[in-house]
């Protein structure tokens, strides 16, 4: 046997070296793929975590889910809504990232509900959005008009 081994050392060593070589290059595939599919699971986790939080915040606090901005007077809950929008906003954004087309219609009718305050907002707001959150306000407030704004008191 020790014979077999001596003569035939070489070839031993090189398909060695090609099993190593393989198995390097398995691994240089296989290695990102599985970081990359790791990150995606951990995404959708996470947005899944941040909408069911949104629900949770609905469900708690109703009054901020079909809120009409024009009848906000105290200070307090006008910032507990704005706040509301925004997390839904948020909420928007990190859903919007897995699958536009799955989320789309749930969104756009959440936000349907605030558009007269979403028609307050400036052009640098909808550009710290993400383009798909951007472009769905986008699409709500092109309707904003006089009768969209909230009506200033008469003195």
């Amino acid at each position: 046997m020790v014979g077999w081994l001596e003569r035939h050392a070489q070839a031993i060593q090189a398909a060695g070296a090609l099993v190593m070589s393989a198995a390097a290059l398995a691994a240089a595939i296989f290695v990102p793929w599985q970081i990359a599919a790791n990150d995606r699971t951990s995404r959708e986790q996470a947005a899944r975590e941040i909408y069911r939080e949104f629900l949770n915040i609905s469900i708690q606090r109703p009054e901020l889910a079909a809120q009409d901005v024009c009848t906000l007077t105290d200070p307090a809950k006008r910032a507990a809504y704005e706040n509301y929008v925004d997390y839904l906003l948020y909420t928007a954004e990190q859903v919007m990232e897995l699958n536009p087309s799955d989320w789309e219609t749930d969104i756009t009718a959440r936000l349907r509900l605030h558009t007269r305050y979403l028609c307050t907002f400036a052009p640098a707001d909808l550009e710290a959005m993400t383009p798909a959150v951007a472009s769905l306000v986008q699409g709500l407030t092109l309707a904003c008009d006089s009768s969209m704004t909230c009506p200033r008191a008469q003195p």
